[in-house]
């Protein structure tokens, strides 16, 4: 794989392309992108602490922005490889950058995903707790440790 691993340190299982997954071009549809990162880069929040046990105190997390390219394309058969880092935060946001690498460990697909902390109550976006916000930041930190990205971002945090 390429050095792309190295800077994703975060590694979810591969997937395998489906011919359901596939549109009229042959390709994976875009739907399945979005699904791929989506439902791939759940374990990574689950491990930051936004559990089942989070969301029944009254808190979880949205996604208030998406962007994803699309590099290469995929096929019936073919495998993806889902990683992901945190690249940016602040006390009430989280910006998290996944890639989708092909079998031969080259950039298919970028995904770029703000998510926002929520109070479920109010149904609001809220800061972090300070241990939450910890989590994030040490994660974060020794994520962004592994080198700068070689491609440019679309999203970005404004920083208070």
């Amino acid at each position: 794989m390429s050095n792309l691993n190295k800077l994703f340190p975060y590694e979810a299982p591969s997937k395998k392309v489906t011919a359901k997954m596939c549109d009229i071009n042959g390709h994976m549809n875009v739907a399945y992108y979005l699904e791929t990162f989506d439902v791939y880069s759940r374990s990574l929040f689950e491990s930051l602490g936004f559990s089942q046990d989070y969301f029944t105190q009254g808190f979880s997390c949205f996604a208030i922005e998406d962007n994803i390219r699309y590099l290469k394309e995929f096929l019936d058969g073919e495998s993806m490889y889902p990683r992901f880092r945190i690249h940016d935060y602040n006390h009430k946001l989280i910006h998290i950058v996944g890639v989708l690498l092909n079998k031969d460990g080259e950039l298919s697909s970028i995904s770029e995903t703000i998510v926002a902390h929520i109070d479920m109550n109010q149904r609001l976006t809220v800061n972090m707790p300070q241990t939450l916000l910890q989590k994030v930041e040490v994660v974060s930190i020794e994520h962004c440790k592994k080198g700068p990205l070689n491609f440019d971002l679309r999203l970005s945090l404004r920083k208070k």
